[in-house]
């Protein structure tokens, strides 16, 4: 039987650009686990291989150190045949990749999951000063029990510094970087959340948001442009799903969120906002049919080259398919033709109704876009029809649209002072107002990181127009924040996902019932299952055996073990 130090090899379960990973038996306990190996032979010479080899360990020990339900545990590190090796948790479960690769759309719950445990486990990561740098959906396990674990922490880190060099070798996905990774600049933990918005981006559109056929040209988009909108790609996703994202995927780390469950609760409260969200699989969006979008009408006059009111654009809401240089052309020539003849009408229209006095008359004696913008007719009379001196003759020309005839009595003239809104108790003038919901209800929003700007949702408040944050708190709950912009963004609703965390409850003999303060779970041990955070009394029972308990406190994330010895 095939060995790698002192470990079994029973299969193989995947081959990348470094090595080769195994299932095997680690004999001394009789435990599964996966064997990661790195071929060291493949780096250099003597030194070097001496050299890296010690980095290696150096950095798979220090992720060792990680212990969250949402990382695969690292058991052990060594060096056999000149193959660097590490024995980690066996995950029996696909990655995301896979099923990403190989299915239909995700689910909503899978979606979240994902989100959620992974961006809890980086931020626990990032808090012990670890950075991952390879966040992908190949290195998100996907365990038959439904938890979520990524695997790879320290192995990335060391790929990065130390592999990159190498001639000929590829560390890392590109579409999957940061911009700062991109460009080999310094990393944080930052950088990790800008891979999961991209990972959260594929799940939800179906594609990813720097996709190329190049690995030059990704590397270039990923630093220098940005990503299409993700609703239109996936048009049941909304505005607020866009918004997130944008910051997630921000060029600069600064104004991404702070951390990754922060992103995490911002996408998920966007995407709940959304009704009906639904996420998309790979190629998803290629299948969506055309839609027709119409504009408002304007509320002024058309200027020449602003298009004229009721003209409708008809849109496909996918990326375009790629063209030949001759269609680029073709379609150019059509679209620059088509513009000219555009101005051409407006201009015409415009200087008709500029040297004719206006429209033919209409039954209303005001004109539509004044009553629209809120503005009163001039008085009748020559006088009111000149233009004041040094006045363009845009505004010549819409005072005298906007002349009464007959009318007798005076009007305030067409520009008019702003009105200045009441104060109030935000210290400001009152400019909209924000209606707040949060599932559940009950829940403790603050405006701005201000206390004194709070409610109870669901609640409103009045804000000053512009860009605001609502975060809301309730106990038991992890804390949604959310960031809008009013007036556009006048309904504001946040998801509160529970304060869960797992335990891992085993017992010799096996096969024990679990009671969770007294009352009997389905399992029987050895046993992993998600409690709610909070304090709890354990007690396993075996028929023939005296049963035992224990008290445990479980906070958020975290992951207890619980080991019982039951006497005769």
């Amino acid at each position: 039987m095939q060995r790698i130090g002192r470990y079994e090899i029973e299969a193989e379960l995947g081959r990348g650009a470094m090595g080769v990973v195994f299932r095997a038996l680690d004999p001394a306990i009789g435990r599964t686990v996966a064997i990661k190996t790195i071929r060291l032979a493949d780096l250099g010479g003597a030194q070097d291989r001496e050299r890296l080899g010690n980095r290696l360990l150096h950095e798979a020990r220090s992720a060792g150190a990680l212990s969250h339900p949402g990382i695969v545990i690292i058991y052990d590190v060594g060096e056999h045949d000149d193959v660097a090796y590490i024995a980690m948790e066996f995950v029996n479960g696909p990655t995301l990749e896979h099923v990403l690769a190989s299915g239909p759309a995700p689910g909503r719950d899978l979606v979240l999951r994902v989100l959620n445990t992974t961006a809890a486990a980086l931020d626990y990561a990032h808090r012990k000063l670890i950075v991952h740098r390879d966040i992908k959906p190949a290195n998100i396990m996907l365990h038959e029990d439904g938890s979520v674990k990524i695997t790879d922490f320290g192995v990335a880190k060391f790929a990065a510094g130390q592999l990159a060099t190498q001639t000929g070798t590829v560390v890392g996905t590109p579409c999957y970087m940061s911009p700062e990774q991109a460009l080999g600049k310094p990393v944080d933990g930052r950088s990790d959340q800008f891979s999961l918005a991209v990972v959260a981006y594929e799940m939800l559109t179906g594609e990813k948001p720097f996709g190329s056929e190049s690995l030059a040209s990704v590397a270039y988009r990923v630093a220098h442009e940005d990503p299409p909108s993700a609703s239109t790609l996936n048009h049941t996703l909304g505005r607020g799903v866009d918004a997130v994202f944008r910051r997630a995927l921000d060029k600069a780390p600064d104004s991404r969120y702070p951390t990754c469950l922060e992103f995490a609760g911002a996408l998920e409260a966007a995407c709940h906002e959304a009704e009906g969200w639904a996420p998309l699989a790979r190629g998803g969006s290629l299948m969506l049919p055309t839609v027709e979008v119409r504009p408002p009408a304007p509320t002024h006059p058309a200027a020449p080259g602003q298009g004229l009111p009721g003209f409708t654009e008809l849109r496909r809401e996918v990326e375009a398919p790629a063209r030949s240089p001759k269609e680029k052309k073709d379609r150019a020539a059509l679209a620059l033709i088509a513009a000219g003849i555009l101005v051409v009408t407006v201009s015409a229209v415009w200087l008709w109704r500029h040297f004719t006095g206006g429209e033919p008359q209409q039954s209303e004696t005001t004109p539509p876009a004044l009553v629209a913008s809120g503005a009163r007719p001039s008085p009748a009379g020559p006088a009111a029809s000149q233009p004041e001196p040094n006045t363009p003759p845009e505004a010549a020309g819409l005072e005298a649209d906007a002349t009464e005839p007959g009318a007798q009595s005076p009007a305030p003239p067409l520009t008019q002072p702003a009105r200045t809104p009441a104060p109030t108790q935000t210290g400001y003038p009152a400019e909209a107002t924000v209606q707040v919901r949060t599932t559940p209800p009950g829940a403790a929003v603050v405006f701005d990181s201000r206390p004194e700007l709070n409610c109870t949702s669901p609640c409103s408040l009045q804000l000053p127009v512009g860009r605001h944050t609502a975060s809301a708190a309730l106990a038991g709950y992890r804390s949604a924040l959310r960031i809008f912009r009013l007036p556009d963004e006048s309904d504001v609703f946040l998801y509160l996902t529970p304060q869960v965390g797992q335990v891992n409850v085993n017992s010799e003999p096996p096969g024990a019932s679990i009671l969770i303060n007294g009352q009997r779970r389905n399992e029987t041990t050895p046993a992993t299952f998600e409690l709610p955070a909070g304090k709890y009394v354990v007690t396993v029972v075996r028929e023939g055996y005296q049963q035992d308990q224990q008290e445990i406190t479980l906070k958020d994330s975290a992951f207890v073990r619980l080991s019982f010895t039951l006497g005769k």
